[in-house]
């Protein structure tokens, strides 16, 4: 059950740009201190990683003055109250409430935390970092995710993406329709990472020319694909699948034996 719920955290799908600031009020944020009741949040980044926590008071305070809030953006609005604590500032805390909601930096709320999850991810006083300069840098991964987003979405293929785990990170819309045209439904990411991860249900394809790329075709799916490794500072993060339903140029067919 538990990689049940990672696989569902794992797997992003965008209606709207979710790092917009325009979103979100920072009068947003009262309202997920109370349906949640929750004294403070944690502010966390795209990777679950602790940028600051947000305490209920500090929120409340800064909203009663109207004027200066009125038209602050979110992100903004949270860049400011985030604040890096120790433990011995959290015990306080944790000791009141065994889980916390926590946010993006641009409001949305990306799942909970334990007690126990915030304070391995707390501080120690011994390295203070600065909060602001974390979150500006984390809003700009977020504003280039969305990018690379759009960009793949628009891609005139069918795309699939998973990370190092073999996890469902991203599919566009070209693979939701060859999927439907195969399976006659909607994606299920378990299914594919399945037929993917099966050496048995994938048969190799190779070109002989030099230079081409490794082809494979998936027996449950139905599919021809090629995996492309995606890096991130020099190391393979995940894979980008490009799917095609027939062979064709780019996907070569098999090298066949000459007749006798």
């Amino acid at each position: 059950m538990e990689e049940k719920k990672e696989e569902k955290k794992d797997l992003r799908e965008f209606n709207e740009n979710p790092y917009n600031p325009e979103r979100k009020k920072p009068e947003d944020l009262v309202r997920i201190f109370y349906i949640h009741n929750v004294p403070i949040i944690p502010v966390v980044s795209r990777r679950g990683g602790l940028l600051g926590v947000i305490r209920k008071e500090d929120v409340v305070s800064e909203l009663s003055d109207i004027e200066r809030t009125k038209d602050q953006r979110v992100d903004k609005f949270i860049s400011k109250l985030a604040k890096k604590m120790t433990l011995d500032e959290l015990l306080p805390y944790v000791a009141a409430c065994r889980e916390f909601v926590a946010v993006s930096i641009f409001g949305e709320v990306e799942g909970r935390w334990s007690r126990l999850e915030l304070l391995s991810a707390c501080e120690s006083p011994q390295k203070p970092r600065n909060v602001e300069n974390d979150i500006e840098k984390q809003k700009e991964l977020q504003a280039m995710e969305w990018m690379i987003y759009m960009i793949l979405e628009h891609v005139p293929r069918a795309l699939y993406a998973i990370n190092q785990k073999g996890r469902t990170i991203f599919y566009n819309h070209h693979f939701e329709e060859l999927y439907k045209a195969r399976k006659k439904g909607e994606v299920d990411a378990g299914i594919v990472e399945e037929a993917l991860r099966n050496t048995d249900k994938n048969e190799f394809y190779s070109n002989a020319r030099k230079g081409d790329g490794i082809f494979f075709f998936n027996k449950d799916l139905k599919i021809y694909y090629e995996k492309v490794p995606m890096l991130s500072n020099k190391k393979t993060v995940g894979f980008l699948i490009y799917c095609s339903s027939h062979l064709n140029e780019s996907v070569p067919q098999k090298p066949r034996k000459r007749k006798k």
